[in-house]
């Protein structure tokens, strides 16, 4: 019997699974009729996700996350292939260090979905083979460094020899404390994540843990990112949402609220609410700072203020985010 197939790497393919009502919506919506089958940057879909966008109450915002359009190629001033800076912060093939004792990791150039407001869209990803040695060599020269963020792609991506190869090559250096994974995983591919959960719950035995998950809309997450999450929080991992903020997706203040409360039912605290990065390709999403300054406020009125996530971006060169 022929196994389901995972992940969507064809428009055509995606829109097949979908059925043919989903074809009448993109069709009739003037943000998604513009359909690109054949992007720059290549389309990837998991089919968790899909089902994910069957099943929500706002497809049109699932659906815009992930599918190309033709306005993917407008030439906007100010929108560039590095924004936030990654490239001049580069350490070596995989070390990106911006903030002090710190340091993040590209573990991999793979995901579980291409978003396509990705603010690494354009950066030169390559999969390096032996990520974990370049990892332990820089570590050995920098004994000041306190935290690992593992990044990419998706850390959890790695298969899991070479996911427990580099955290034992983190874990051979006393002066790392605190391991920070960033995530997209438990509500794209959540397989993925039950992989390496052995050795996740075992990791707060060893380090200070935190998950940082990547959840824009509440229509994403499900019963498995939940099983997910509460494993992770039974094993003693600090969870914590970022979101970005988008236009046709989340900037409504029921959307964002709806999100929040569903993350905290689900054990994770909203963190970040991120303005777009400015990579060239996603102007379309952009919302302004003052609609998104005015989105905060009213979700301050609806929510306690531990669900009320901080509005930050990212600027190249700070040595922080930077409230806006």
């Amino acid at each position: 019997m022929e196994q389901p197939k995972l992940v969507f790497t064809q428009i055509s393919e995606f829109l097949e699974f979908l059925g043919p009502d989903f074809a009448t919506l993109i069709a009739n919506d003037p943000d998604l009729r513009g359909l690109d089958h054949a992007p720059s940057f290549p389309f990837c879909c998991s089919r968790h996700y899909a089902e994910r966008v069957r099943n929500a109450s706002k497809p049109k915002a699932l659906l815009r996350e992930i599918l190309p359009t033709k306005a993917e190629y407008e030439d906007v001033p100010g929108f560039v292939d590095d924004p936030v800076g990654d490239l001049p912060a580069g350490k070596n093939e995989c070390v990106i260090q911006k903030y002090d004792q710190r340091a993040l990791v590209m573990t991999t150039a793979t995901c579980g979905v291409r978003c396509r407001f990705c603010f690494r869209r354009n950066y030169p990803f390559q999969n390096i083979p032996d990520v974990d040695v370049q990892v332990r060599n820089w570590l050995d020269t920098h004994s000041d460094i306190w935290e690992i963020i593992l990044s990419g792609g998706d850390p959890l991506t790695l298969s899991p020899s070479k996911f427990e190869s580099l955290i034992e090559a983190i874990g051979d250096h006393s002066s790392v404390t605190t391991l920070r994974i960033h995530t997209r995983l438990p509500v794209m591919r959540p397989d993925l994540v039950q992989q390496h959960m052995d050795l996740l719950k075992e990791l707060p035995a060893r380090f200070d843990c935190v998950l940082v998950s990547h959840v824009d809309h509440p229509d994403e997450l499900d019963e498995e990112s939940q099983i997910i999450f509460g494993q992770l929080k039974f094993a003693g991992w600090t969870l914590l949402n970022q979101s970005v903020l988008l236009k046709g997706v989340n900037e409504d203040a029921d959307t964002m609220t709806k999100l929040c409360r569903k993350l905290f039912q689900q054990g994770v605290l909203p963190y970040y609410i991120h303005q777009l990065d400015h990579a060239k390709g996603v102007a379309h999403f952009e919302i302004s700072d003052d609609q998104a300054k005015a989105l905060v406020a009213e979700i301050r009125t609806k929510l306690p203020g531990y669900l009320v996530p901080r509005l930050v971006r990212e600027i190249a060169g700070e040595k922080s985010k930077t409230p806006v």
